[in-house]
């Protein structure tokens, strides 16, 4: 007997290595290498907008019949194995090109992923302060916005987070929603008749009446940091450099745009507004805020707001965060994180000496 169980030990193994053997035989997929090979443009390549782009294609084999390009929905079709193609659309960032390259009745597809900059640099703007007023130093300014003459405001931090309705020129609060421990308050905004309150982490939009009761919640992925309203859509950020266009009914992304300047990207956008059409953003942990071109992601302006408060006061508060327009006087205030006051201001072009 111990004869036999010694005899079966090596049919065993060699039963155990072949299954193995099989098992690897069925997760091992060698990768299909392509005949073709897109050479121009290179992953990531950064392009000046209107400029042309040069697709250029090689064959480890026989010669290439056409290519068909997509950009943008739009198919062009080329012959030659060299072209230059240019960009229908006038958006900036990340673009994505698919070309399907015939040979002999088949096809092989290359993706790449290229960056569209705007033309000429952001002009450089600066503040003038017309009025301060009170603001409460507890509490640390997540979202702001005017309406009606009020000025509402959403703060941060967890157990603090609130909704509040102020008194513009006391800085009084007038009326308040406490969030529960869990919930860290991020943007706000206003749009048909209702209040929109974002979330840090916990992917949750708290929907309130004109009353400021609350009346609905959405869901969403990710983090919430910027909340604005634009015609019929809410515009939300990340604090990349991406602005999501929702749908204010069921919160759903509609499109998205890229903040890009003659630079590269324009990323870690916070607090929003929407002035005269055009998306203001807080850049965290800076005291700028950039102005967007809300169809094609272009920084047209970037508004230097250094020097708001004194060296005293900045001491004892946090960053610049938070803009409100008020539409019916055509006024601008800014304020910050637990900062003692909210400034009325006007933006101006920076001079030469400053």
């Amino acid at each position: 007997m111990i004869r036999s169980g010694h005899l079966l030990l090596p049919f065993i193994f060699l039963i155990i290595s072949c299954n193995k053997s099989k098992e690897s035989e069925k997760t091992i997929s060698p990768r299909i290498k392509k005949s073709t090979i897109l050479d121009t443009p290179v992953s990531n390549q950064e392009f000046v907008r209107g400029t042309p782009i040069k697709l250029s294609f090689s064959s480890k084999k026989a010669s290439i019949d056409s290519i068909q390009v997509t950009v943008n929905d739009e198919t062009t079709t080329h012959k030659e194995s060299s072209f230059n193609i240019s960009l229908s659309n006038r958006n900036v960032g990340t673009q994505s090109i698919r070309a399907k390259v015939y040979i002999k009745g088949e096809s092989e597809t290359h993706y790449r992923k290229i960056i569209i900059l705007p033309e000429n640099p952001p002009q450089e703007m600066t503040y003038s302060v017309i009025k301060t007023y009170p603001h409460d130093t507890d509490d640390f300014t997540q979202g702001l916005i005017i309406n009606d003459g009020y000025l509402y405001e959403s703060t941060g931090q967890n157990g603090k987070s609130t909704f509040k309705k102020k008194d513009l020129r006391s800085g009084q609060t007038l009326a308040a929603v406490n969030l529960d421990q869990e919930y860290f308050g991020e943007g706000l905004a206003f749009i048909n008749n209702q209040f929109y309150q974002l979330t840090w982490t916990s992917g949750v939009c708290f929907v309130y009446d004109s009353n400021m009761e609350q009346t609905n919640t959405h869901n969403y992925a990710g983090q919430g940091y910027g909340l604005t309203s634009l015609e019929n859509e809410l515009i939300f950020t990340d604090e990349s450099e991406k602005l999501f266009f929702i749908n204010p009914e069921n919160f759903t992304i509609q499109r998205e745009i890229e903040a890009y300047d003659s630079s590269g990207k324009a990323d870690s956008l916070n607090e929003l507004e929407v002035i005269n059409g055009l998306i203001y953003a807080n850049v965290w942990l800076r005291d700028i805020v950039l102005v967007i071109n809300p169809k094609t992601g272009e920084v047209i302006q970037k508004i230097d707001f250094s020097g708001l408060l004194n060296e005293d006061e900045a001491r004892e508060a946090d960053v610049l965060n938070g803009i409100a327009f008020d539409p019916e006087t055509n006024k601008i205030y800014v304020t910050g994180k637990y900062w003692p006051k909210l400034f009325e201001v006007t933006i101006e072009p920076k001079t030469i000496q400053q």
